[in-house]
């Protein structure tokens, strides 16, 4: 078995892994939240920048890119402390793909040494029984942030679960 907190070799990163999240203390969340809001999605110099291409791909301006890059940061930190499955609303979940798809800041940055734990994405298969559990987990999701963050915002997180944002023209 792949033991994930180990020290990555080889490389000259000498970084420790998170260990799993075990929180039982407000401090334990508040290390976790500032772990995750302070982890850089763009790495420096890149040439194709994670916001940079969630704005282009989705059309969106760089100021409502950088709040759902906000509120993506936020659902990361429900996924880190929840122990029942979260589910996004459909703009997070675009900020969720595009991160996939940098695999290093993904995979290692975020789960592996921010997190402490793999935060997998299961896509639904579009299913009666599915949807229904992804509305109840979504239900809970909401509630989880209000408890931590307060009201979400209506333009990312409302009814319309960011389906109706204006793209640039």
């Amino acid at each position: 078995m792949l033991n994930l907190f180990r020290k990555r070799a080889g490389n000259g990163d000498n970084r420790t892994p998170a260990p799993p999240p075990v929180m039982r203390e407000q401090a334990d969340f508040e290390r976790m939240w500032l772990a995750i809001r302070d982890l850089p999605f763009d790495k420096e110099g890149a040439e194709k920048p994670f916001s940079t291409r969630l704005a282009k791909e989705q059309g969106w301006s760089p100021e409502f890119t950088a709040q759902v890059i906000e509120e993506y940061r936020r659902f990361i930190f429900l996924m880190a402390v929840s122990d029942h499955s979260v589910t996004p609303s459909i703009t997070v979940d675009e900020a969720w793909h595009t991160h996939l798809i940098y695999t290093k800041s993904y995979w290692e940055d975020l789960c592996l040494y921010t997190v402490g734990k793999p935060l997998h994405h299961n896509p639904s298969g579009g299913s009666a029984e599915e949807t229904v559990g992804f509305k109840s987990d979504y239900r809970y999701t909401l509630e989880l942030y209000r408890h931590y963050f307060g009201a979400p915002p209506e333009k990312i997180w409302g009814p319309n679960n960011g389906q109706n944002v204006t793209k640039k023209g």
